[in-house]
Order: C-alpha cells, then sequence, then structure tokens
C-alpha cells in the first residue's frame, strides 16, 4: 500500500516538470527563433504480484521520459534591418565565440561590430563563405566581415548612346578665314552654284548659318566690266550649298566685296574688309557639303549636343559636351561629324578642347550605316584633377557595349526631332558601404555610396541527422551533441538546407492556446496525484486505527 504514495509523488513531481516546460515555452513567446518543447512521461513498471502475465503486473507511477524542442517552422516577421535574417526550412546559423568555439541558432538577429564583423547580440561572429574584392565568393568558411567592404573607382572605358539625329537639319558651321581660299564659284550658266569649303579656321571671332552667308553673298557680288547684272542667292540647308542666280540671265565672270565701301574701312561684310576676286572653275567643286565644327562656337557649328559625365582614374567626375553637325545630304544617305568636348574647367589644359572625333553614315532608311574610328586629337583624354593623361574612351552610336548588347538600341535618323533616349557609361567614382541585403541563397549584397552593388559573402546553414537532440545553451544557441550528430555545413537552398528571407525574423514557435491547454491538463495531473496521496493516507490511517 506504500508504493501508491510514491507513485502519486512520482506523478506530481512529473506535472510538475511538465509545468515548468509549459512555463519556459510561455515565457519565451517573444524569443526570437524560439522553437517550443514537450516534455514526454512514460511509466514505472516496478513489481509482479503474481507470475509473469500482463495481468498481475503493477506499475510505480511515471517518469519524465524526454523534453523535446519541436522544430516546427515559425512565422516570419519583416524588419528594416538588412542584416535581419529567417531561415526558411532545414537549417541553424552558424556562430563562433571568442574562444573559436561554434554554435548553432536560427535567431537571425545581426548587425555588424566595431571591427565590422557580422555579429549577432551575444557578439558571436556568424560565419559564411567571404568574397574577395571584386565580389568573387571563397570555398573556405570563415567570419563574415564588412569592414573592408569599399569600391575603388573605375574610370570610363565606353559611352554608348541611344538617340534620332533629325534628318533634315540644316548643315551647320560656316567659319571664314580667307575668301580667296574659302568660296569658289561653278560657272555654267544663268543658275551658278557655289560651294563653301571652310578649313576650320577663324575671321572675327564669328561663325556664320547659311541663310546668313547667303544674304551677305548677295551684298558683295558685284559684276565685273562695268556690267549692271544683279544676283539673287539661296542656300540650301539640306546640301549645304549656294545657288546664285543672274537675275539678267547673264553668264559673266563674277567678283566678291567683302566690304560694302571698297578701300575704306566701312561696314564689313562676314568680317571681311578687303575685295578678294573669286576664280571660276568647276574642277575644285566637289559634292561635300560645306561647313566645319568650330570648339569655340559648338552650338553655332553643330546642330546638336547632349552632355554625358564620365570618370577618370581617381573617379572624380567630367563633363563631356558631345556635339553631332550634319555634314553632308546624299541620295544614297547623310553623314553626319561628332566631336566630344571638355570645357575648360575639365581639361587639364585649361581650354576647351575637341579631345575625340568621328563621323556617322546613315542609309536611306535612317539606320546607322557606318561609323568611323575614333579619332583622338590631344591622343586621348586629358582631364583636369591630377588623373592619368590620354584615357581612351570609346564611343558607341550602335548596339551598346556596356549594356552587354540590350537596352541600347544606337543612333537612328529620323525625320522627327533630335532627341537622346538613353546614355549609358561604365565608369564610377569610389564608393563606401551604406547597406546589406540577402537572397534566398544567403548571398550578401552591399549597396554602396556611388549606386554600384557587390557580392561581400555567403551565409552558411548547418544542418544535423538529429537537431532535437543539440544541446540548448541559452542564449538563442545550440550546440552540438553526441545524439545530434555532426553538423553539415554548406550554402542555404543546397542539400535540403532551408533558403534565407532577407530582412525577416523567424518568430517563436509557442502556440499560446495550446499551452494553456497542457498547463490544464498538467495542473489536473497534479491535483489528480495529491489525491492519491490523501487518499492513501486515510487508508492508513484506518489501518492503524483498526488496533483500536
Amino acid at each position: 500500500m506504500l508504493t501508491s504514495l510514491f507513485t502519486g509523488v512520482s506523478g506530481m513531481n512529473a506535472n510538475m516538470t511538465a509545468l515548468s516546460v509549459i512555463g519556459n515555452n510561455i515565457a519565451n513567446m517573444n524569443t526570437v527563433g524560439f522553437k517550443a518543447s514537450r516534455a514526454s512521461f512514460s511509466d514505472i513498471l516496478s513489481q509482479t504480484l503474481n507470475g509473469v502475465s500482463g495481468s498481475a503486473q503493477v506499475g510505480l507511477g511515471v517518469t519524465l521520459s524526454s523534453i523535446t524542442p519541436l522544430f516546427t517552422q515559425g512565422a516570419f516577421e519583416t524588419t528594416g534591418n538588412g542584416l535581419d535574417m529567417a531561415v526558411d526550412g532545414d537549417g541553424f546559423f552558424v556562430l563562433r565565440d571568442s574562444t573559436g568555439a561554434n554554435y548553432y541558432s536560427r535567431a537571425g538577429q545581426f548587425n555588424v561590430n566595431k571591427d565590422g564583423y557580422i555579429t549577432n547580440p551575444e557578439g558571436y561572429v556568424l560565419r559564411g563563405y567571404q568574397a574577395d574584392s571584386m565580389g568573387a565568393l571563397t570555398s573556405t568558411v570563415g567570419d563574415l566581415q564588412l569592414s573592408s567592404a569599399a569600391i575603388p573607382p573605375n574610370s570610363t572605358a565606353q559611352v554608348d548612346f541611344t538617340a534620332n539625329l533629325q534628318s533634315d537639319a540644316e548643315i551647320k558651321g560656316f567659319v571664314f578665314t580667307n575668301a580667296a581660299d574659302d568660296i569658289v564659284f561653278n560657272a555654267g550658266g544663268p543658275d551658278i552654284t557655289l560651294q563653301l569649303i571652310a578649313d576650320g579656321g577663324l575671321r572675327a571671332n564669328t561663325p556664320y548659318t547659311g541663310a546668313q552667308v547667303a544674304a551677305a553673298l548677295e551684298t558683295a557680288l558685284e559684276a565685273t566690266n562695268g556690267s549692271t547684272d544683279t544676283y539673287t542667292v539661296t542656300y540650301d540647308g539640306a546640301t549645304g550649298k549656294f545657288n546664285i542666280t543672274n537675275d539678267n540671265g547673264n553668264v559673266n565672270p563674277l567678283n566678291v566685296k567683302w566690304a560694302t565701301d571698297p578701300g575704306t574701312t566701312a561696314e564689313a561684310v562676314l568680317g571681311f574688309t578687303a575685295d578678294d576676286a573669286v576664280a571660276v572653275g568647276s574642277s575644285v567643286i566637289s559634292d561635300a557639303a560645306a561647313g566645319a565644327f568650330d570648339v569655340a562656337f559648338p552650338s553655332a557649328t553643330a546642330n546638336f549636343s547632349t552632355a554625358v559625365t564620365v570618370y577618370d582614374s581617381l573617379g572624380n567626375s567630367h563633363q563631356i559636351n558631345v556635339y553631332f553637325r550634319k555634314d553632308t545630304a546624299a541620295a544614297s544617305g547623310n553623314a553626319w561629324e561628332w566631336f566630344a568636348v571638355v570645357d575648360a574647367a575639365d581639361s587639364s589644359s585649361s581650354t576647351a578642347q575637341t579631345q575625340a572625333q568621328g563621323t556617322l553614315t546613315f542609309n536611306t532608311n535612317g539606320a546607322l550605316d557606318s561609323t568611323t574610328s575614333t579619332t583622338y586629337p590631344t591622343g586621348g583624354f586629358d582631364f583636369s584633377g591630377g588623373a592619368t593623361q590620354d584615357q581612351i574612351i570609346g564611343f558607341g552610336f550602335g548596339t551598346s557595349i556596356v549594356s552587354g548588347g540590350t537596352g541600347i538600341d544606337g543612333v537612328t535618323q529620323y525625320g522627327q526631332g533630335f532627341a537622346v533616349y538613353n546614355q549609358q557609361q561604365d565608369g564610377y567614382a569610389s564608393g563606401s558601404l551604406q547597406g546589406v541585403s540577402a537572397d534566398t541563397d544567403g548571398v550578401l549584397t552591399g549597396i554602396f555610396s556611388n549606386g554600384r552593388t557587390r557580392t561581400l559573402g555567403e551565409v552558411v546553414l548547418a544542418d544535423f541527422p538529429n537537431s532535437t537532440a543539440l544541446a540548448l545553451m541559452g542564449k538563442n544557441l545550440y550546440a552540438e551533441s553526441t545524439g545530434s550528430g555532426q553538423p553539415l555545413v554548406g550554402a542555404p537552398n543546397s542539400s535540403g538546407r532551408g533558403g534565407i528571407h532577407s530582412n525577416a525574423l523567424e518568430l517563436s514557435t509557442v502556440d499560446i492556446a495550446e499551452e494553456f491547454v497542457k498547463m490544464i491538463s498538467a495542473q489536473r495531473g497534479f491535483q489528480a496525484n495529491s489525491k492519491v496521496i490523501t487518499t492513501t493516507d486515510e487508508i492508513l490511517n484506518e489501518l492503524v486505527n483498526i488496533k483500536r
């Protein structure tokens, strides 16, 4: 009969332990990554009354068989910290303490310490695959450190454009130096075609439009030998040629009077003050359009322009102005010139210079047919600020090189207005780390102040043959035990390991409703076992009273 007392005691002890497990679960209902545990009971068989049959066996109460953590998946909470991570599936974060011992955790609350290492709130360092300075992942597991994460500058090597050049734009760029060398008449009837051939020089610091030249020529023309012939001069902006019509229907040699009053300092025409005879001869007439680009007057001697920011070897930014000038208009298609100009403030010579140039030829459908090789009048780009000189920058007007052949379709020449749709360049300044994010494979990507991104490392996860046998170490940590087996460490989403959710934390798996039900059950179990003891005590008391 006395055994029933001990049986009741075992039941009370077991249920008290179960209440302790339930209390611990409830206490950790808000602990990140916490896994609820379950207490398991087993009966105690201590004696056999008669024989060996099961009907004659009496138990001696209950014992606590095990306390097992339940590694069910927890819900996720979104956070604003890029280093907060949650494991979706099997696996544990690997952490190292100051002595070099490894621990394992489902709690993904991480930050960067003063030395740049990724650590949990207790200062344990997160382990993973570190990346080199180029963003390539190594194959050795080590401490993840971000302090050296910085991007050095990259000088621009390529600029690509998507744009449209207006096909019916006038040819621009008339800059005079000497009338006798620059203008030639083609005699051949009442209608005389005038071709302007400019050598790029400058007279009176003034560039002229085709319409201005036509008006000035009409004023300056005078017939020889006292003829009273008059002339009408028009300009064809599509071809860059001037047409001179003899209003009297005569064909006479022509002279150009470059001043309104020859021999005096009266008002000049186009900046010239001398009377210059113009030679007559068709042999010098070409089909090439007239005009020239002048870096001193880029807007007046070019049709369109766009600005692009590039970077030198030190990561300093500089502005390049790219000017487009229509050069010829032909039945087979138009040709354009382009000029990359560095302003005085950005040029090491402290003067505005054309430092790259080339030509673009279009077919009759407006598509780019060919380009000439880029030339560098100064040997390359010479930027101010102490950077490497003669920097070679390629200019792409066809399929993009910067974007890998996608997204940039090059330059066209249609009838619509000039427009730049996209332009890209591959240089950038140096950058410091501004933020970190992780993808589902645990790859940590750094976001830098210069807008670039780079792989900084990859988180590893550890899996165990028997996770429920891991030793609880407190502070959301587990340790390897003989029952758990050795850890199998590798990248997330590999060999059965779960994935990673960035900007998220795994919540506790404690179910309050379930724990309350278990609490009631344990309470009733404790009360019932206490009744066994009190009842046995009453029976023993009656037994003692028999003697009376």
